[in-house]
Protein backbone atom coordinates (compact mmCIF):
# COMPACT_ATOMS: atom_id res chain seq x y z
CA UNK A 1 0.00 0.00 0.00
CA UNK A 2 3.07 2.17 0.97
CA UNK A 3 4.39 1.70 -2.51
CA UNK A 4 1.66 2.44 -4.19
CA UNK A 5 0.67 5.69 -2.74
CA UNK A 6 4.14 6.95 -3.57
CA UNK A 7 3.73 5.57 -7.14
CA UNK A 8 0.58 8.13 -7.28
CA UNK A 9 2.31 10.91 -5.57
CA UNK A 10 4.88 10.49 -8.19
CA UNK A 11 2.77 10.39 -11.04
CA UNK A 12 0.51 13.26 -9.58
CA UNK A 13 3.87 15.57 -9.39
CA UNK A 14 4.86 14.39 -12.52
CA UNK A 15 1.67 15.29 -13.86
CA UNK A 16 1.50 19.35 -12.48
CA UNK A 17 5.08 19.35 -13.22
CA UNK A 18 4.29 18.76 -17.30
CA UNK A 19 1.37 21.31 -16.72
CA UNK A 20 2.90 23.58 -15.22
CA UNK A 21 5.56 23.64 -17.72
CA UNK A 22 3.48 24.03 -20.82
CA UNK A 23 3.74 27.80 -21.05
CA UNK A 24 0.88 29.11 -23.33
CA UNK A 25 1.54 30.89 -26.61
CA UNK A 26 -1.04 32.97 -26.22
CA UNK A 27 -1.33 36.46 -24.41
CA UNK A 28 -3.55 38.35 -22.60
CA UNK A 29 -4.92 40.22 -25.85
CA UNK A 30 -5.40 37.02 -27.67
CA UNK A 31 -9.16 35.44 -27.58
CA UNK A 32 -7.35 32.14 -27.36
CA UNK A 33 -6.22 32.41 -24.45
CA UNK A 34 -9.68 32.22 -22.92
CA UNK A 35 -11.22 29.29 -24.66
CA UNK A 36 -11.42 26.00 -24.20
CA UNK A 37 -8.08 23.84 -24.16
CA UNK A 38 -9.34 20.82 -25.63
CA UNK A 39 -10.74 23.46 -28.77
CA UNK A 40 -7.32 25.33 -28.62
CA UNK A 41 -5.45 21.54 -28.70
CA UNK A 42 -7.44 21.02 -32.12
CA UNK A 43 -6.80 24.39 -33.41
CA UNK A 44 -4.02 25.33 -32.45
CA UNK A 45 -3.86 29.08 -33.54
CA UNK A 46 -1.14 31.27 -34.62
CA UNK A 47 1.38 31.63 -37.65
CA UNK A 48 4.95 31.14 -37.79
CA UNK A 49 6.95 31.64 -41.24
CA UNK A 50 10.01 31.16 -41.11
CA UNK A 51 12.53 31.35 -44.76
CA UNK A 52 15.31 28.28 -44.77
CA UNK A 53 16.34 29.35 -48.14
CA UNK A 54 16.43 32.11 -50.85
CA UNK A 55 18.35 32.66 -54.50
CA UNK A 56 18.26 33.95 -57.75
CA UNK A 57 19.82 32.06 -60.30
CA UNK A 58 21.80 33.00 -63.54
CA UNK A 59 18.21 33.37 -65.87
CA UNK A 60 16.70 35.65 -63.02
CA UNK A 61 14.56 33.32 -61.62
CA UNK A 62 14.10 34.29 -57.98
CA UNK A 63 13.46 31.33 -55.35
CA UNK A 64 12.60 31.07 -51.79
CA UNK A 65 11.83 27.64 -49.64
CA UNK A 66 10.36 28.23 -46.42
CA UNK A 67 7.81 26.64 -43.63
CA UNK A 68 4.45 27.40 -41.76
CA UNK A 69 3.77 26.28 -38.78
CA UNK A 70 1.76 26.85 -35.48
CA UNK A 71 2.89 27.97 -32.44
CA UNK A 72 4.05 24.92 -30.93
CA UNK A 73 6.20 24.52 -34.06
CA UNK A 74 3.56 22.01 -35.58
CA UNK A 75 3.76 22.32 -39.40
CA UNK A 76 0.61 23.73 -41.09
CA UNK A 77 -1.30 22.87 -44.46
CA UNK A 78 -1.23 25.72 -47.04
CA UNK A 79 -4.77 24.80 -48.23
CA UNK A 80 -6.29 24.24 -44.40
CA UNK A 81 -7.12 20.46 -45.62
CA UNK A 82 -4.95 18.62 -42.76
CA UNK A 83 -4.63 21.58 -39.97
CA UNK A 84 -7.46 23.54 -39.07
CA UNK A 85 -7.16 27.36 -41.18
CA UNK A 86 -6.35 27.94 -45.06
CA UNK A 87 -2.96 30.21 -45.28
CA UNK A 88 -3.43 32.97 -48.17
CA UNK A 89 0.95 33.82 -48.42
CA UNK A 90 2.38 37.17 -50.34
CA UNK A 91 6.09 37.30 -51.69
CA UNK A 92 8.38 40.06 -52.31
CA UNK A 93 11.59 40.75 -53.85
CA UNK A 94 14.07 43.52 -53.80
CA UNK A 95 17.51 44.30 -53.85
CA UNK A 96 20.03 47.36 -52.95
CA UNK A 97 21.87 49.16 -56.08
CA UNK A 98 25.26 49.61 -55.80
CA UNK A 99 26.63 53.29 -54.52
CA UNK A 100 22.42 53.46 -52.85
CA UNK A 101 21.43 52.86 -49.17
CA UNK A 102 17.45 51.83 -50.04
CA UNK A 103 15.90 48.60 -51.32
CA UNK A 104 14.54 48.80 -55.04
CA UNK A 105 11.81 45.93 -55.83
CA UNK A 106 12.28 43.65 -58.46
CA UNK A 107 8.28 42.90 -57.54
CA UNK A 108 6.32 45.44 -59.09
CA UNK A 109 2.96 46.81 -60.62
CA UNK A 110 1.19 48.90 -62.93
CA UNK A 111 -1.55 51.25 -61.61
CA UNK A 112 -3.56 54.29 -62.67
CA UNK A 113 -3.59 57.21 -60.71
CA UNK A 114 -5.82 60.14 -60.94
CA UNK A 115 -2.40 62.67 -59.68
CA UNK A 116 0.04 60.32 -61.67
CA UNK A 117 -1.28 58.90 -64.25
CA UNK A 118 -0.11 55.16 -65.33
CA UNK A 119 2.55 54.42 -62.78
CA UNK A 120 5.56 51.22 -61.81
CA UNK A 121 5.22 51.16 -58.11
CA UNK A 122 6.33 47.84 -55.48
CA UNK A 123 4.20 45.53 -55.17
CA UNK A 124 4.02 41.66 -54.83
CA UNK A 125 4.37 38.81 -57.10
CA UNK A 126 1.63 36.47 -58.50
CA UNK A 127 1.72 33.82 -60.70
CA UNK A 128 4.07 31.69 -59.59
CA UNK A 129 4.86 28.21 -58.67
CA UNK A 130 4.20 27.39 -55.26
CA UNK A 131 5.41 23.45 -54.69
CA UNK A 132 5.21 21.57 -51.50
CA UNK A 133 8.84 19.85 -50.48
CA UNK A 134 7.74 18.58 -47.27
CA UNK A 135 4.98 18.65 -44.69
CA UNK A 136 4.70 22.37 -43.72
CA UNK A 137 7.31 23.30 -46.04
CA UNK A 138 7.15 25.02 -49.47
CA UNK A 139 9.20 26.20 -52.70
CA UNK A 140 8.03 29.41 -54.15
CA UNK A 141 9.39 30.24 -57.94
CA UNK A 142 8.54 34.02 -58.39
CA UNK A 143 6.98 34.36 -61.82
CA UNK A 144 8.89 37.60 -61.83
CA UNK A 145 12.73 37.55 -62.77
CA UNK A 146 15.54 39.66 -61.95
CA UNK A 147 16.21 41.39 -65.13
CA UNK A 148 18.79 40.34 -67.45
CA UNK A 149 22.35 41.59 -66.25
CA UNK A 150 20.95 42.16 -62.51
CA UNK A 151 23.86 42.43 -60.10
CA UNK A 152 24.62 39.13 -58.29
CA UNK A 153 26.39 40.86 -55.55
CA UNK A 154 23.89 43.22 -54.66
CA UNK A 155 22.24 42.87 -51.72
CA UNK A 156 18.85 40.46 -52.07
CA UNK A 157 15.82 40.00 -49.56
CA UNK A 158 12.86 38.03 -50.37
CA UNK A 159 10.19 38.93 -48.16
CA UNK A 160 7.19 36.40 -47.49
CA UNK A 161 4.35 37.20 -45.49
CA UNK A 162 0.43 35.30 -44.99
CA UNK A 163 -2.34 35.14 -43.26
CA UNK A 164 -4.21 31.88 -41.47
CA UNK A 165 -8.12 32.39 -41.70
CA UNK A 166 -9.52 31.09 -38.49
CA UNK A 167 -12.59 33.48 -39.39
CA UNK A 168 -14.93 29.91 -39.28
CA UNK A 169 -13.73 29.31 -36.28
CA UNK A 170 -14.56 32.20 -34.31
CA UNK A 171 -11.61 33.71 -33.68
CA UNK A 172 -9.11 36.07 -35.23
CA UNK A 173 -7.00 35.79 -38.21
CA UNK A 174 -3.28 34.96 -37.83
CA UNK A 175 -0.18 36.33 -39.36
CA UNK A 176 3.35 36.43 -39.81
CA UNK A 177 6.34 37.86 -41.15
CA UNK A 178 9.63 36.88 -42.23
CA UNK A 179 12.57 38.14 -44.60
CA UNK A 180 15.91 36.52 -45.81
CA UNK A 181 18.87 38.89 -46.34
CA UNK A 182 21.34 36.92 -48.97
CA UNK A 183 23.94 38.25 -51.79
CA UNK A 184 23.27 36.07 -54.85
CA UNK A 185 26.58 35.11 -56.07
CA UNK A 186 27.24 33.73 -52.51
CA UNK A 187 29.05 36.35 -50.73
CA UNK A 188 28.20 37.61 -47.33
CA UNK A 189 26.03 40.41 -47.41
CA UNK A 190 27.74 43.53 -46.08
CA UNK A 191 25.67 46.18 -47.44
CA UNK A 192 22.77 46.93 -45.38
CA UNK A 193 19.56 48.35 -44.82
CA UNK A 194 18.90 48.50 -40.93
CA UNK A 195 17.66 51.94 -39.24
CA UNK A 196 14.70 51.30 -37.04
CA UNK A 197 13.69 48.14 -35.55
CA UNK A 198 10.23 46.76 -35.60
CA UNK A 199 10.66 46.44 -31.70
CA UNK A 200 10.82 50.18 -31.72
CA UNK A 201 7.83 50.55 -33.44
CA UNK A 202 6.25 47.75 -30.96
CA UNK A 203 6.68 50.13 -28.26
CA UNK A 204 3.27 52.14 -29.20
CA UNK A 205 1.80 49.84 -31.61
CA UNK A 206 2.18 46.88 -29.82
CA UNK A 207 1.51 44.71 -32.59
CA UNK A 208 2.91 46.49 -35.67
CA UNK A 209 0.43 45.53 -38.25
CA UNK A 210 -0.29 47.69 -42.00
CA UNK A 211 -2.72 47.11 -44.51
CA UNK A 212 -5.74 44.90 -42.84
CA UNK A 213 -2.40 43.26 -40.40
CA UNK A 214 -0.57 41.27 -42.54
CA UNK A 215 2.49 43.17 -42.72
CA UNK A 216 4.10 42.94 -38.89
CA UNK A 217 7.91 43.84 -39.97
CA UNK A 218 9.64 47.28 -40.92
CA UNK A 219 11.87 45.08 -42.29
CA UNK A 220 9.25 44.08 -44.78
CA UNK A 221 7.39 47.81 -44.89
CA UNK A 222 11.17 48.63 -46.35
CA UNK A 223 11.33 46.71 -49.24
CA UNK A 224 8.21 48.02 -50.84
CA UNK A 225 8.10 51.33 -49.12
CA UNK A 226 10.69 52.59 -51.90
CA UNK A 227 11.61 56.11 -53.50
CA UNK A 228 10.14 54.33 -56.51
CA UNK A 229 6.68 54.39 -55.08
CA UNK A 230 3.95 56.96 -54.96
CA UNK A 231 0.39 57.09 -54.14
CA UNK A 232 -0.86 57.60 -57.84
CA UNK A 233 -4.06 58.94 -56.33
CA UNK A 234 -2.38 61.72 -54.96
CA UNK A 235 1.20 61.50 -55.79
CA UNK A 236 2.60 62.00 -52.44
CA UNK A 237 5.64 60.02 -51.61
CA UNK A 238 5.38 56.06 -50.00
CA UNK A 239 8.80 56.35 -49.36
CA UNK A 240 9.64 54.72 -45.65
CA UNK A 241 11.72 57.86 -44.82
CA UNK A 242 9.50 60.12 -45.94
CA UNK A 243 6.09 58.80 -45.26
CA UNK A 244 6.46 57.77 -41.58
CA UNK A 245 7.84 60.99 -40.13
CA UNK A 246 4.97 62.34 -42.03
CA UNK A 247 2.02 60.21 -40.82
CA UNK A 248 3.36 60.75 -37.12
CA UNK A 249 3.91 64.40 -37.50
CA UNK A 250 0.32 64.35 -38.93
CA UNK A 251 -1.49 67.43 -37.33
CA UNK A 252 1.69 69.08 -36.63
CA UNK A 253 2.49 69.18 -39.91
CA UNK A 254 3.00 72.51 -40.94
CA UNK A 255 0.98 72.05 -44.61
CA UNK A 256 -1.66 70.34 -42.51
CA UNK A 257 -1.99 73.58 -39.67
CA UNK A 258 -1.92 75.66 -43.32
CA UNK A 259 -4.92 73.62 -44.51
CA UNK A 260 -3.64 70.70 -47.20
CA UNK A 261 -4.78 67.59 -45.45
CA UNK A 262 -2.25 64.87 -45.59
CA UNK A 263 -3.52 62.13 -47.72
CA UNK A 264 -2.17 58.92 -48.67
CA UNK A 265 -3.56 55.34 -50.48
CA UNK A 266 -7.69 56.92 -49.40
CA UNK A 267 -6.77 58.09 -45.75
CA UNK A 268 -6.49 60.97 -44.30
CA UNK A 269 -3.87 61.21 -41.46
CA UNK A 270 -3.92 64.81 -40.85
CA UNK A 271 -5.94 64.15 -37.63
CA UNK A 272 -3.05 62.20 -36.07
CA UNK A 273 -1.37 62.86 -33.15
CA UNK A 274 1.97 61.46 -31.86
CA UNK A 275 1.79 60.38 -28.21
CA UNK A 276 5.37 61.69 -27.48
CA UNK A 277 6.77 64.87 -28.53
CA UNK A 278 7.89 64.42 -32.21
CA UNK A 279 10.95 66.12 -31.28
CA UNK A 280 11.71 62.64 -29.22
CA UNK A 281 13.43 61.27 -32.84
CA UNK A 282 14.64 58.00 -30.28
CA UNK A 283 11.20 56.99 -29.82
CA UNK A 284 12.00 55.40 -32.94
CA UNK A 285 15.41 56.21 -33.81
CA UNK A 286 15.76 53.53 -30.75
CA UNK A 287 19.80 53.85 -29.73
CA UNK A 288 19.66 50.57 -27.58
CA UNK A 289 17.60 48.71 -30.81
CA UNK A 290 20.69 46.64 -32.26
CA UNK A 291 19.61 48.39 -35.64
CA UNK A 292 23.26 48.66 -37.27
CA UNK A 293 22.72 52.27 -38.73
CA UNK A 294 20.29 53.38 -35.52
CA UNK A 295 22.38 56.32 -36.13
CA UNK A 296 21.99 56.92 -39.00
CA UNK A 297 19.61 59.96 -38.10
CA UNK A 298 22.41 61.74 -36.86
CA UNK A 299 24.66 61.83 -39.11
CA UNK A 300 22.76 61.61 -42.52
CA UNK A 301 20.59 64.68 -42.48
CA UNK A 302 18.81 64.82 -45.84
CA UNK A 303 15.96 66.93 -47.61
CA UNK A 304 14.00 64.13 -48.15
CA UNK A 305 14.07 62.79 -44.13
CA UNK A 306 13.79 66.85 -42.66
CA UNK A 307 11.85 68.23 -45.72
CA UNK A 308 9.14 65.21 -44.66
CA UNK A 309 8.81 66.68 -41.12
CA UNK A 310 9.58 70.32 -41.77
CA UNK A 311 7.51 69.98 -44.85
CA UNK A 312 7.23 74.20 -45.62
CA UNK A 313 10.70 74.11 -46.33
CA UNK A 314 12.09 74.26 -49.90
CA UNK A 315 15.54 73.40 -49.92
CA UNK A 316 15.87 74.28 -53.71
CA UNK A 317 15.05 77.52 -53.38
CA UNK A 318 16.30 77.95 -49.81
CA UNK A 319 12.39 79.06 -48.74
CA UNK A 320 12.19 78.81 -44.92
CA UNK A 321 15.75 77.56 -45.07
CA UNK A 322 18.62 79.49 -42.92
CA UNK A 323 21.42 77.75 -44.75
CA UNK A 324 19.70 79.09 -48.27
CA UNK A 325 19.08 76.97 -51.34
CA UNK A 326 20.97 73.20 -51.29
CA UNK A 327 20.63 71.52 -54.56
CA UNK A 328 21.91 68.29 -53.02
CA UNK A 329 22.81 66.82 -49.99
CA UNK A 330 26.08 66.91 -49.97
CA UNK A 331 26.40 69.85 -47.25
CA UNK A 332 23.89 68.80 -44.99
CA UNK A 333 26.03 67.37 -42.22
CA UNK A 334 28.62 70.46 -42.20
CA UNK A 335 25.90 72.40 -40.52
CA UNK A 336 23.86 69.70 -38.92
CA UNK A 337 26.24 68.00 -36.98
CA UNK A 338 24.83 65.23 -34.62
CA UNK A 339 25.16 67.46 -31.47
CA UNK A 340 26.67 70.93 -30.73
CA UNK A 341 27.40 72.65 -27.20
CA UNK A 342 24.43 74.29 -26.65
CA UNK A 343 20.50 73.67 -26.66
CA UNK A 344 18.36 74.81 -30.21
CA UNK A 345 21.72 74.98 -32.25
CA UNK A 346 21.40 73.76 -35.99
CA UNK A 347 22.81 70.34 -34.32
CA UNK A 348 20.55 67.07 -35.15
CA UNK A 349 19.57 67.12 -31.50
CA UNK A 350 20.17 70.62 -30.47
CA UNK A 351 17.21 71.73 -32.75
CA UNK A 352 14.88 68.92 -31.87
CA UNK A 353 14.84 69.74 -27.72
CA UNK A 354 12.04 70.16 -26.13
CA UNK A 355 12.30 73.32 -24.09
CA UNK A 356 10.99 71.94 -20.94
CA UNK A 357 13.80 69.43 -21.40
CA UNK A 358 16.69 72.07 -22.10
CA UNK A 359 19.96 71.93 -20.08
CA UNK A 360 19.70 75.80 -19.86
CA UNK A 361 16.81 75.55 -17.42
CA UNK A 362 17.58 75.70 -13.82
CA UNK A 363 15.98 72.65 -12.95
CA UNK A 364 13.64 71.35 -10.35
CA UNK A 365 14.36 68.80 -7.41
CA UNK A 366 11.95 68.22 -4.88
CA UNK A 367 12.53 66.16 -1.99
CA UNK A 368 9.94 64.85 0.82
CA UNK A 369 12.14 64.43 3.84
CA UNK A 370 9.93 63.38 6.57
CA UNK A 371 6.22 63.91 7.92
CA UNK A 372 4.88 64.57 11.55
CA UNK A 373 1.44 64.04 12.59
CA UNK A 374 0.45 61.18 10.40
CA UNK A 375 -2.03 59.98 13.14
CA UNK A 376 -5.87 59.88 12.27
CA UNK A 377 -7.01 63.42 13.63
CA UNK A 378 -3.52 65.09 13.32
CA UNK A 379 -2.84 67.42 10.77
CA UNK A 380 0.29 66.63 8.58
CA UNK A 381 3.20 69.01 8.98
CA UNK A 382 5.79 67.94 5.93
CA UNK A 383 9.25 68.68 5.91
CA UNK A 384 10.48 68.85 1.98
CA UNK A 385 14.00 70.53 0.44
CA UNK A 386 13.93 72.57 -2.83
CA UNK A 387 16.74 72.68 -4.83
CA UNK A 388 18.04 73.23 -8.52
CA UNK A 389 19.97 70.78 -10.53
CA UNK A 390 22.84 71.93 -8.91
CA UNK A 391 22.00 71.25 -5.75
CA UNK A 392 21.78 75.11 -4.71
CA UNK A 393 18.69 75.66 -2.58
CA UNK A 394 15.76 77.39 -3.87
CA UNK A 395 12.66 79.78 -1.85
CA UNK A 396 9.50 78.88 -2.46
CA UNK A 397 8.62 82.19 -4.05
CA UNK A 398 10.66 81.10 -7.17
CA UNK A 399 8.09 78.81 -8.16
CA UNK A 400 5.24 79.67 -9.98
CA UNK A 401 2.86 77.20 -7.72
CA UNK A 402 3.20 74.44 -4.95
CA UNK A 403 0.81 71.88 -3.94
CA UNK A 404 0.82 69.47 -2.11
CA UNK A 405 -2.02 66.14 -1.90
CA UNK A 406 -3.06 63.29 0.65
CA UNK A 407 -4.30 60.20 -0.03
Amino acid sequence: MKIHAVRVLLLLVLAISLTGARKSPYGPHDKAAYMNSVIIDFLRPGLNIQISSGSIAADGTITVVYTVADPQNLPLDINGVYTPGPLSIRYVAAYIPKSQSQFVAYTTTTTNGAATGMVTIAGTDSGGVLSQLDSGKYQYVFKTKAPSGFDASATTRIGVYGTRNMSAFGIPNNYSTAVYTFVPNGASVTQVRDIVRTTACNGCHDQLSAHGGGRRAVELCIMCHTPQSVDPRTGNPVDFKVFIHKLHMGSQLPSVIAGKPYVVNNVDFSTVVFPADPRRCEMCHDQKSGALQAGNYLTKPSAAACGSCHDDVNFATGQNHPGGPQPSDNLCANCHIPQGEIDFDASIKGTHVIPADSAMLNGLQITLKKIDNGMAGQKPVVTFSLLDKSGAPLAPSKLSNLSFTMA
